[in-house]
């Protein structure tokens, strides 16, 4: 278990004699994906046009200890969701191929309803453990954003970018498995070069274009360290708590004065733009929680709004 975070990763999810089987991982393994069995038991990804037509192409081309060496339209679903989920905070391409690397390891790309303990979704995350509601856990882009949040955390200086994929895998959920990892190392590469530079396709055509607003220029993100979970607001005076932030490191847009927020012994009334663990985008945490500042002081590196 690992304290600081409340997480135990106990589980791997095995394809045994071509039934989906979340939980403790015993016996054998069975070679080749989950079959209709596991339906019943997953929900779907959102699909796209292509996703068929992209299985038949990838399938044969790789070999994987739980993935076998096919998948079907759902399984690309739920890969490129895997990959939306990675761009969507500015990650590179490997990021993506250790997200889907564990992805395939913990539920062969089906996003279960539910697995040992409380475990649901690809990643199998545990929602009593801290990761999330079950709703969260169980949305593909979210699941995929958290598992690469506590990476980030695990990694302050960048080593997942260069540490072996497997170890980092291992080293975010904490298995029982740790070898698993690396048994599918093959098709975790065979869909991330086959989905990272392809454009989502339409699932209907696009409204006539409007002439675009002025954009609202974000600084670069910065990454400071959490020292202790914060509550995320709309504003940083006179907000609506809509979220958490979890202790680790995490990026931070700018920072803005608002309220004075007392805590722990702290006092500041600067406020941090960030996109917190609960799924929300450019809300406010205080300063108070995040290490390097001092009282009624901004949090050093982070610019102003």
């Amino acid at each position: 278990m690992k304290n600081s975070r409340m997480v135990t990763r106990s589980v791997v999810a095995l394809g045994v004699s071509g039934v989906a089987v979340t939980g403790m991982a015993t016996g054998a393994v069975a070679v080749g994906h989950h079959t209709a069995a596991a339906s019943a038991s997953a929900t779907t990804c959102a699909r796209h046009s292509d996703d068929a037509a992209l299985a038949r192409k990838v399938s044969g081309h790789f070999h994987g200890a739980r993935l076998g060496n096919s998948v079907d339209a759902q399984q690309i679903a739920c890969a490129r969701a895997i990959v939306a989920g990675t761009k969507s905070i500015g990650l590179p391409k490997r990021a993506a191929y250790i997200a889907l690397m564990t992805a395939i390891t913990e539920s062969t790309l089906h996003n279960h309803k539910g697995g040992a303990d409380d475990s649901v979704g690809l990643f199998q995350q545990r929602p009593s453990q801290g990761w999330g509601t079950v709703t969260q856990c169980r949305t593909p882009e979210h699941a995929t954003r958290t598992f690469l949040k506590h990476m980030l955390a695990d990694y302050p200086h960048g080593g997942w970018k260069t540490t072996d994929a497997a170890k980092v895998a291992q080293r975010v959920q904490i298995s029982e498995y740790p070898s698993a990892y690396a048994d599918e190392r093959s098709p975790a590469k065979v869909l991330v070069n086959a989905l990272w530079d392809t454009k989502t396709p339409p699932t209907k055509p696009a409204p006539p274009t409007k002439p675009a607003p002025p954009a609202k220029h974000h600084p670069k993100k910065v990454y400071k360290n959490v020292w202790a979970q914060a509550s995320s607001y709309t504003k940083p005076s006179g907000g609506r708590k809509v979220g958490v932030l979890h202790t680790g490191r995490n990026y931070f847009f700018c920072q803005s004065k608002g309220s004075e927020v007392h805590f722990d012994g702290y006092r500041n009334n600067w406020w941090l733009k960030t996109d917190d663990d609960s799924g929300n985008a450019n809300v406010w945490v205080n300063a108070t929680h995040v290490s390097g500042g001092a009282n009624d002081a901004r949090i050093p590196g982070v610019p102003a709004c």
